[in-house]
């Protein structure tokens, strides 16, 4: 916030067959190194938390989540 920074991170996650992360990276940067960071840092400590649906229980995939970094109200235009 001090330096205004903002951006969009998306992470690709890839979730092994055990339910354990197999693999994380920034798949598109937010231009700062911090931010992209604290993503990746948000989404593996948040996995543990998130259920796996039934449906890709025992099976390998991989999702892209995004982190917004914006400074803006979201009731603002």
């Amino acid at each position: 916030m001090d330096n205004n920074w903002e951006g969009d991170v998306v992470v690709r996650m890839a979730i092994g067959a055990n339910g354990m992360i197999s693999a994380l990276s920034v798949k598109s940067s937010s231009g700062y190194d911090v931010l992209d960071q604290q993503a990746l840092e948000m989404f593996k400590r948040a996995k543990p938390l998130v259920q796996i649906p039934p449906a890709l229980r025992g099976r390998q995939f991989s999702i892209e989540l995004r982190a917004i970094y914006s400074l803006k109200d979201q009731d603002s235009s």
